[in-house]
Order: C-alpha cells, then sequence, then structure tokens
C-alpha cells in the first residue's frame, strides 16, 4: 500500500512509549488551557483546536519538545516517500470528541473550506499534498476515507452527500467508505484533499501535525507564529520543514 497510489499511508506501532511520553503530557496540558478558554466553543460542538506552536498555553521547553518530535528522522523519512519537493510545516491540531455524543460526524475534503471554486478544487486535488500525520494518545475508533480520492473527485452521490445536495446528508454513510481504526503508538498519514471523516468515540485524543507543498497557493495558510524561533531553529533536525 503507498500514499500516492491511495492517499493514506497506515503505519502501526510506530512510534514508542518514550517518543510519545515526550509530548503526551504537553499535549494535554494545551487541551486543558484551551478547553478553559474555549468553554462556549465546545458547547456548540467544536472538536479540534489547533496551532499548538503558537499563543502562551505552553512555555519555550514544551514548544521546543514539540517541534524536535515533529522534525525527528523517522517522520521525515515518512516526508521523503510523500514529497517529491520540499515540503514545510503548515500547523498542529488536536482532535477529541465533542460534547454532544449525539453529533454526527461529517465527510468532507479539508480544501472545500479554502474558497476556492468546485472546478478550482478539481484541479487542484491533482497535485497538491496537504497531509496529516495523525498520532492517536489512545486506541480510537480512527477515521473513515475512501481511497484514492486525494486525485479523484467524488462520485455523483458522494459529492451530494458532502454538500448536503438531493435530500444527501454529510453524515449518510457511504458505500466506498474504509474505517481505519487506530491505537496509541500508530501513525495514520493521510491527504487532508481526500473525502473523510473522523470517527467519534472512545474519548479520543490524537495529536495532528500538518505538512503542505512549499508553494504560494498553500503557503497563504501559513501562520508563521506557528514557526519556531530562531533559538529554537538552532536545536532542530530537518530545519528545512520550517523554511518558508
Amino acid at each position: 500500500m503507498s500514499y500516492k497510489e491511495n492517499g493514506y499511508l497506515l503505519l502501526e506501532n510506530f512510534f514508542t512509549e518514550t517518543n510519545l511520553y515526550a509530548i503526551e503530557k504537553i499535549l494535554y496540558k494545551f487541551h486543558e488551557k484551551w478547553m478553559v478558554d474555549n468553554a462556549s466553543s465546545f458547547e456548540k460542538g467544536v472538536l479540534n483546536s489547533h496551532s499548538l506552536t503558537s499563543g502562551n498555553y505552553l512555555d519555550m521547553e514544551e514548544k521546543t519538545a514539540l517541534f524536535q518530535f515533529i522534525s525527528q528522522q523517522s517522520i521525515q523519512e515518512i516526508i521523503d516517500t510523500i514529497y517529491t519537493d520540499t515540503p514545510v510545516f503548515l500547523n498542529t491540531q488536536l482532535f477529541f470528541d465533542p460534547k454532544d455524543n449525539s453529533q454526527k460526524n461529517y465527510w468532507h475534503r479539508d480544501i472545500q473550506y479554502t474558497g476556492l471554486t468546485v472546478e478550482e478544487q478539481k484541479q487542484a486535488i491533482k497535485h497538491q499534498d496537504v497531509v496529516h500525520f495523525r498520532i492517536p494518545m489512545k486506541a480510537e475508533l480512527g477515521i473513515e476515507l475512501i481511497p484514492k480520492t486525494h486525485r479523484e473527485w467524488d462520485l455523483p452521490h458522494e459529492f451530494d452527500v458532502r454538500n448536503s445536495l438531493n435530500n444527501s446528508k454529510p453524515s449518510d454513510d457511504l458505500e466506498r467508505g474504509k474505517t481505519i481504526q487506530l491505537n496509541r503508538g500508530d501513525l495514520l498519514v493521510f491527504s487532508a484533499n481526500m473525502i473523510h471523516r473522523g470517527i467519534y468515540g472512545k474519548d479520543r485524543f490524537s495529536f495532528d501535525v500538518i505538512f503542505c507543498n512549499n508553494i504560494p497557493e498553500i503557503k497563504r495558510f501559513i501562520d508563521q507564529s506557528n514557526y519556531p524561533s530562531e533559538g529554537i531553529l538552532k536545536k532542530l533536525k530537518n530545519k528545512e520543514l520550517f523554511r518558508s
């Protein structure tokens, strides 16, 4: 199985406990502070946060630990199998369960939220790679995705479901959907541009690191405050990930 063909790659037991322990407390610290400041958003159904490496929730030492994790050689080696060019770091996210356990999940492509027209999206997915490296901190139900749609457009019914057309809803099941359950230590690499949806439950808590092509069309979404300071950068391997 290859990312280039299918748009995703599951690497079981990729991370050691030592590897995860180095960042786990940091992730929970950020999450606890975020939950306090964003209680109203959580009440309204928000199920992810972002930009862990900016702001004042984490101190310099903690941000350094996150950047060292992100730029470690084992991750770089996977990046090298996916990209033919040299990509750059885009952002980080945490994914957790919604407050309302009856809240339905939804099929989407991340690119549908960028302001591009449908025709522009069809062209963009043929060559753009915005890639999530999902790292679950505990066993979870995972993600459902449609293989190969990182390069291929929706079937008509899939487009209707994703866009709530013709009496369809984004939470409707899709025949081509493939569920990938995840365990602590696993790494799921998947294209943000493919049709996918998260599966809620089991009090999920996953850390996503996102990379993208080093091209203006995507780099406009980069917030430089998420990037390491010069002081932190000196301590990192694979510095080219942060040379946008």
